[in-house]
């Protein structure tokens, strides 16, 4: 049997009639591909998938750092700046 590559796009279709409700049996014949081969390409999609919301929460934690951060500092200009007007 011939070995044959699928492109990312490929697998991303088949994962997704997966997901919509196909069976394994019914992906493995229409596209005629191992079982073994959608299992990895779907452990392989939901950890891309976990890394990518790790990332985004890592992300929107230093949003919230920074918006803080520029809180502060906007906070701290407008107090010197009223202690500037006091002191003219």
């Amino acid at each position: 049997m011939e070995r044959k590559h699928h492109s990312p796009e490929e697998i991303q279709v088949i994962l997704q009639d997966l997901d919509s409700g196909m069976t394994i049996d019914e992906v493995v014949s229409r596209y005629s591909v191992s079982k073994a081969s959608v299992y990895r390409w779907r452990k392989k999609a939901q950890m891309t998938e976990n890394a990518q919301v790790k990332r985004l929460q890592r992300v929107d934690e230093e949003n919230r750092r920074l918006r803080n951060l520029l809180a502060d500092a906007v906070l701290e200009i407008h107090a010197l700046k009223e202690k500037l007007k006091k002191d003219i």
